[in-house]
């Protein structure tokens, strides 16, 4: 029995002296190569190991990060990028423009095949990066037309660089604050310190480990044991009990996100407006937040969060619902609708949630299908789908990084979504104009009337993290890059 207490202790030991912290993670890692990485859960190691031009602090604003310094052209419509010197790959050559160059050419490449390949447009000609590098130490980037959010998209993974002769992916080398140590499929991922990282001498802890915590009950008993510092999130049955117990190691924060759920508008009930809309109105959106989240989620009938655009709500309307439906022609004694989602208990509950709404309230049964998050990643993109959990975590915060989903030719597009008119107010809301604001509403507006997709709830962060742990602060991004934190003895 000592033993066992011994061994379950041991992680919690390694923090308190500051060599090590354990973060929950979610699901296992879709992949770390910075050109095919697509979840938070991917991406959060990523931020570990690169650095682009620019990065996140602490609060999650933006800062330099491998640029010193940089200045924008407004006659050229260009950035200029002077690096720092002291940037350097873990294996200790130095981190030059040709690395950036290299690594934006890859994932601009057709064959790379990289969801995020469409922030490329806006710097490219004819299929070709209009970026330069007068010297090793400096990169111009020439951009078709302006974007004030150009300096954000930099700190996402798809911008990073890579090294010389690199031939494959991940992280052989890199030159964030953290280089790969050890990778065990579906148990955790280790990084520890790169002495060769520019703020080298700024990053307080030597090793970070990520560890897959699918399960959040099995999640918070590793965290009440001291097996983990910080969770990937917390079981929303148990959010009362830990604010009445564990008041100060719980956070929970605004989060720029939008949970919805995606429509395959190519299925033959689902094409149907009139279904979509039906399947809308039956959800009680504030039960869904108040009785079976119970988080401080705020019920949604938009995709952008509030304080972006504003457009009139359509919630819960079950007579106007009942109308729809049988406007629709689906026929309840004979249909039903299979909802997709992910390995995950939250996910779960709101599935089982929707289904009882849509059984209750207009008699539509539903298959539910659970499936692990690297089956269920390649199952959203397929034609065999019909309803499935999706939503959205913005990259950077300005909200047509929400609106770019629905474009026609948007990576991310799983719904089978096509408006010209939508498309058309997307390429005008890439330029700066004074009526922004305007824009957006109507981009908005389109949205509620199609419906490809039908918003739930935005999102709050929830997080434990152990008192002892220092530099987590929270931010409406809800980044923590692991540079930043570290740990302090007991009673300090």
């Amino acid at each position: 029995m000592l033993c066992l207490l011994m061994l379950l202790l041991a992680p919690w030991a390694e923090a308190q002296h500051g060599t090590v912290i354990h973060r929950g993670n979610g699901a296992e890692p879709d992949s770390l190569d910075i050109h095919q990485a697509q979840g938070l859960n991917s991406h959060n190691i990523l931020f570990d190991l690169y650095e682009g031009l620019m990065t996140l602090d602490a609060a999650g604003n933006l800062v330099p990060g491998v640029a010193a310094t940089y200045h924008y052209d407004a006659e050229q419509n260009s950035w200029h990028f002077q690096l720092r010197q002291a940037a350097k790959w873990s294996d200790g050559t130095a981190v030059v423009a040709a690395d950036f160059i290299r690594a934006w050419r890859r994932a601009n490449q057709p064959e790379t095949a990289a969801p995020y390949r469409h922030l490329f447009r806006n710097i490219s000609q004819d299929g070709e990066l209009q970026v330069s590098s007068p010297n090793p130490y400096e990169l111009v980037v020439q951009l078709n037309q302006p974007d004030a959010s150009f300096l954000y998209q930099l700190t996402l993974p798809v911008f990073f660089p890579l090294p010389a002769e690199t031939t494959s992916q991940p992280a052989g080398v890199s030159n964030g604050a953290y280089q790969l140590q050890q990778w065990q499929i579906q148990e955790h991922i280790t990084v520890v310190k790169n002495p060769h990282f520019h703020a080298a001498e700024q990053v307080k802890t030597e090793r970070i480990t990520f560890w897959v915590t699918e399960n959040q009950h099995s999640e918070l008993l590793r965290f009440r044991a001291g097996q983990l510092d910080i969770t990937e999130t917390i079981p929303d049955s148990q959010i009362n009990w830990l604010r009445d117990n564990m008041s100060d190691a719980l956070r929970i924060h605004p989060y720029y996100g939008t949970f919805f759920l995606g429509l395959n508008l190519n299925d033959q009930w689902l094409a149907n407006r009139q279904l979509r809309q039906a399947l809308s109105l039956a959800i009680d959106r504030q039960i869904l937040t108040d009785k079976v989240l119970k988080s401080g989620q705020l019920p949604a009938t938009q995709i952008v969060p509030p304080g972006s655009s504003a457009v009139s709500k359509a919630g819960f309307d079950l007579q106007a619902a009942k109308k729809r439906l049988l406007q629709s022609g689906f026929k309840t004694a004979t249909h039903t609708l299979e909802i997709l989602y992910n390995n995950s208990d939250n996910q779960k509950k709101v599935a089982l949630a929707v289904a009882a709404m849509w059984r209750q309230n207009l008699g539509i049964k539903t298959r539910l299908k659970s499936v692990e998050w690297k089956v269920f990643v390649n199952a959203r993109k397929g034609p065999n789908k019909q309803v499935f959990r999706s939503g959205w975590i913005a990259d950077y915060r300005d909200p047509i990084n929400f609106l770019n989903l629905f474009h026609s030719q948007s990576h991310f597009n799983f719904y089978g979504y096509q408006n010209d008119k939508y498309d058309a107010l997307l390429q005008q809301l890439r330029q700066p104009k004074p009526n922004r604001a305007a824009l957006l509403t109507q981009a908005e507006s389109i949205l509620q009337h199609d419906l490809p997709v039908i918003p739930l709830y935005h999102y709050v962060s929830r997080h434990l993290v152990q008192p002892h742990i220092q530099g987590y602060i929270d931010n409406d991004m809800d980044r923590h890059l692991s540079r930043y934190l570290y740990s302090t003895p007991a009673g300090e």
